[in-house]
């Protein structure tokens, strides 16, 4: 079984390697319809794109995360009318009273998988009419493991969580993962930060707090409806931090590996990257280290794109202005 990155699609794109069985985070709602929701920078697409992109069938997509209601219940329903006509597993969003379609269990070989989707409340997912993403709560977590644990041979929990842009986990991400390891999880893996983020082994078991992004194109896409119209359009060129991704793998031993992948010209390779090692050990830790990469990211931001700054751009530098 492969686990992939945040992936959004907006047309095909090519993948230069086999790959199979795979389980990724599903980004977006698939329709041609749906009610934008407010403020906020709207994802969608209104062809899937994913068979001719992975030239199989997922095993399963996550649907907990920030986007998958951009377009309202109508898109949504959609989105899991086209996954239940191609055989789609899917977790992590739906009703509270299917648990959010938590767990979806998968299997290999004779082993059964259990994997749940959540989303931190600091990404802001959406819920409308009862609708949505499965809210990281640690005790709702905790209790699904409890109640899941017994029933399955290996359990992966996937956590849409963290800082955006932020190659390291925030300290609270830490506890909360220590915390579902030892109730019983066997592997965590993060996503929405849109870079790698460190990773750790923990009692024996692997936390990816951050795999990045496996495909995520530039974007160029309406945002910040006001309920009549788009105000505006949100414009973003990905940098080479965001188009590089950890896949992380589990065979028919239940063995855990990973690899490292670059997304470039619209093609994904096989590439080594550097992954962060660091961890915070204390919130004072986690934000003194915050707070300079917010410098760092604003000189990359500089350097790529120069333009005259101006006095909230040397506020922010000099952290008396977040």
């Amino acid at each position: 079984m492969t686990f992939l990155g945040d992936v959004y699609l907006d047309k095909k794109y090519d993948i230069d390697f086999p790959i199979n069985d795979i389980v990724f985070n599903l980004e977006f709602p698939i329709s041609k319809e749906g009610v934008p929701a407010r403020n906020k920078v709207n994802l969608k697409s209104e062809t899937p794109y994913i068979l001719d992109t992975f030239n199989s069938i997922p095993k399963a997509v996550c649907l907990a995360n920030n986007h998958i209601m951009d377009y309202g219940v109508e898109a949504f329903d959609d989105t899991l009318q086209y996954l239940n006509s191609e055989s789609i597993n899917y977790f992590g969003a739906g009703i509270r009273n299917d648990n959010y379609n938590n767990p979806a269990i998968l299997k290999i070989e004779n082993k059964s998988i259990a994997v749940l989707g959540y989303a931190c409340p600091s990404t802001h997912p959406s819920e409308l009419n009862g609708i949505g993403a499965s809210e990281l709560i640690i005790e709702n977590v905790l209790q699904d493991i409890t109640n899941i644990r017994k029933n399955v041979d290996f359990m992966v929990l996937q956590f849409h969580w963290g800082e955006e842009e932020i190659p390291f986990p925030k300290y609270s991400d830490v506890e909360i993962a220590h915390k579902c390891i030892d109730a019983g999880a066997d592997l965590i893996i993060g996503h929405h930060a849109h870079v790698v983020q460190s990773y750790e082994e923990y009692n024996g078991k692997y936390i990816f707090y951050g795999i990045g992004n496996f495909i995520f194109p530039d974007l160029y896409v309406d945002s910040m409806h006001n309920g009549e119209e788009f105000t505006s359009t949100y414009v973003k060129k990905q940098n080479k931090e965001n188009r590089e991704s950890i896949v992380v793998t589990l065979d028919d031993r239940l063995k855990v590996d990973f690899f490292t992948i670059e997304f470039k010209d619209g093609i994904v390779k096989k590439k080594k990257i550097s992954i962060p090692t660091w961890i915070p050990v204390s919130e004072q830790s986690f934000y003194k280290r915050l707070s300079n990469q917010k410098k760092i990211n604003m000189l990359k931001k500089f350097i790529r794109n120069p333009k005259v700054p101006n006095i909230n751009h040397f506020k922010r530098l000099l952290g008396l202005k977040k």
